[in-house]
């Protein structure tokens, strides 16, 4: 089996011994990594994004971009991640086992079905009797559940190409292959080839694709790629995009996976949702003849301990001003939001810290509150909502008709989070009415600007009404220096950044019966338990700078 592709490219084997007499003795087993135990597959596939303490210093608008490394870095293995990893291992070297290169039959073998496929008749070998050590499997569940994810990074523990000297063979042990979106079979043979091509920097598209080749001639070049370069397992994802009318029926589609799991014992894996696998996954077990790996049914998470175990994990990366701490009511509501679907949670978890950030009038304020997180799903995960609704009140009916939901890219609500302000306008402070029209205009005029100077308007009003009150005839200008002269006394204290403080659940402003408990610095409590006016209060407890001495100076 010679090939002109430059092998220098590819890793050259190093054979192993896997611990088994059978796949010791087939250089195309022997080639692949160690079996992996269970402890080796969570430290595989374990992965958390960086994060620096010092981060939280940065800007907003920069803190948001290292908030969205949980949507690339976070990844907790669960015990279907590990199940799957021991499949897939199986399946790849099963597919392997009838085609050992040491032996003398290996050629003949090869040959034998090399003449099968070109004869491009392959309905007639579905049902036969085959020993072929190749199987298969079916993953269904609903979408963002972590079904491509999880296969992703088990793939990637294997070498994607390996070269072996001895036989001139290129060894491609995986392929994964994503349905075009309305595609028939025709176009997922191109697809293949087009993998095939960026795996193997060859050039198979433009060869088997010209001339307008017949479906029959595309399937046998497939298959026979698939002898040519020892394909291990091709992984079809988003299966539920292959449009089996466009594609010949559900029997042409049948026939050609048969065809490479029992002649060219090649190992194949289909992802979908379950309602496109149950349309011929009872057939395709029958006319396979074999038992296969079964299938597995990706669900969402249990609301048990390991639900518990991934918003600990979770919530331990947080870029805000003030630490969160996880407690019984975050864990009830994120379930309920996301109904367990991790991708939901992280991207949730994501977006509601990027609004904390652009919402905050205070380093105190830059938290996660319940509030937020229901504010966020329901303006940015509303596409979601009828698949949520479904698993939640486990309406099977529903959950068919959402087979083409998707989860929202979380980039659109992180990076355009801060542009969040120009399209819902601020809200206006309520006006003030005393009676006097010009009066009327300074007070609201003052408060509407110190408002938009970042002072919250639960303190701007009684200062300013205050200020009116005990000098009707104070400009504009006078209320906002006295206003901004009083906020400098208590902000000279407090250029240091404030450590994090752990809250259970913040609220973003103090109710104002509760005002009398605050620090006698704050101004909510010199209002609270003011005798006389506001002003005369702010006066005598040295709040308002004297500003008759720098006149006199």
């Amino acid at each position: 089996m010679t090939n002109n592709t430059n092998q220098s490219y590819f890793k050259t084997a190093e054979y192993i011994d896997p611990g088994l007499p059978e796949y010791a003795e087939n250089p195309l087993i022997a080639a692949l990594p160690y079996i992996c135990s269970v402890n080796d597959v969570v430290e595989m596939l374990n992965k958390r994004p960086k994060f620096d303490d010092k981060e939280i210093n940065l800007k907003g608008h920069v803190r948001v971009h290292a908030i969205s490394r949980l949507t690339r870095d976070f990844f907790v293995p669960q015990t279907t991640h590990l199940v799957l990893e021991q499949k897939f291992s199986q399946l790849i070297r099963k597919s392997y086992l009838g085609r050992n290169p040491k032996t003398a039959t290996f050629k003949r073998k090869l040959n034998l079905i090399r003449t099968i496929i070109q004869n491009q008749d392959l309905s007639s070998y579905v049902h036969s009797e085959s020993d072929s050590s190749a199987s298969s499997m079916a993953i269904s569940g609903i979408s963002g559940a972590g079904k491509s994810t999880a296969t992703n990074k088990i793939l990637n523990s294997y070498d994607k190409v390996i070269y072996h000297p001895d036989y001139q063979l290129l060894q491609v042990p995986w392929i994964k292959i994503d349905c075009p979106y309305d595609g028939s079979l025709s176009e997922f043979c191109e697809s293949f080839f087009i993998a095939l091509d960026k795996r193997l920097n060859t050039r198979y598209r433009d060869k088997y694709t010209a001339g307008r080749p017949t479906i029959g001639k595309m399937i046998a070049d497939v298959a026979d790629l698939c002898l040519v370069h020892a394909i291990g397992l091709i992984v079809v994802d988003e299966f539920q995009h292959m449009n089996l009318a466009k594609s010949g029926g559900e029997k042409k589609m049948i026939n050609f996976l048969v065809t490479l799991v029992n002649v060219v014992e090649v190992s194949i894996v289909l992802i979908g949702t379950p309602t496109a696998l149950r349309l011929f996954s009872d057939e395709f077990r029958q006319a396979r003849r074999a038992s296969g790996e079964g299938s597995i049914v990706w669900d969402k998470m249990a609301f048990d301990e390991s639900w518990d175990d991934f918003l600990g994990e979770l919530f331990q990366f947080q870029w805000l001003e003030s630490y969160t701490e996880l407690d019984e009511t975050f864990t009830h509501l994120l379930y309920d939001l996301s109904q367990g679907i991790p991708d939901i949670v992280v991207k949730l978890f994501c977006i509601a810290q990027a609004r904390a950030i652009l919402l905050a009038d205070s380093p105190d304020e830059e938290c996660l509150t319940t509030g937020l997180f229901n504010d966020v799903f329901e303006e940015e995960f509303s596409i979601v909502k009828p698949m949520l609704d479904a698993l939640r009140t486990n309406d099977l009916k529903a959950l068919k008709k959402c087979k083409d939901i998707v989860i929202p890219k979380v980039e659109n609500g992180l990076l355009n989070g801060f542009d969040h302000l120009k399209v819902a306008p601020l809200k206006a402070p309520k006006r003030v009415e005393t009676g006097d029209p010009l009066q009327n205009d300074i007070v609201n005029s003052a408060i509407s600007t110190l408002v938009s100077m970042g002072v919250a308007e639960d303190i701007v009003r009684p200062l300013v009404q205050d200020c009116i009150a005990s000098n009707p005839e104070v400009s504009l200008i006078d209320i906002i220096h006295q206003a901004t002269s009083s906020f400098a006394t208590t902000n000279v204290t407090n250029t240091n950044k404030r450590p994090k403080k752990k809250i259970k659940n913040a609220l973003s402003k103090v109710k104002e019966s509760d005002w009398g408990q605050l620090s006698q610095s704050d101004l909510r409590k010199v209002y609270a338990s003011k005798l006389g006016t506001m002003y005369n209060e702010l006066s005598e407890n040295g709040h308002i700078y004297p500003i008759e001495r720098l006149l006199a100076g």
